[in-house]
């Protein structure tokens, strides 16, 4: 899956806070870090195995069944 990746530190992030707002308005949805994907992924079984950068801020979210 490719997403926007929010930073887990404190650090800037323009791009993925406004597509955040664009989701949340358009679907009620919400961007999260990488942390939060993988507790989203072992919520359902799956184990995040690697976050890889694809583009301008958007990154390829990996995962397997556990």
């Amino acid at each position: 899956m490719a997403e926007p990746i929010l930073p887990d530190n404190d650090e800037p992030a323009l791009e993925a806070a406004l597509m955040d707002v664009a989701i949340l308005l358009a679907t009620g949805g919400r961007e999260r870090t990488a942390g939060e994907f993988a507790e989203l992924y072992q919520s359902a079984a799956f184990r995040l195995t690697c976050v890889l950068p694809s583009g301008p801020g958007f990154r390829l979210v990996e995962g397997e069944a556990m």
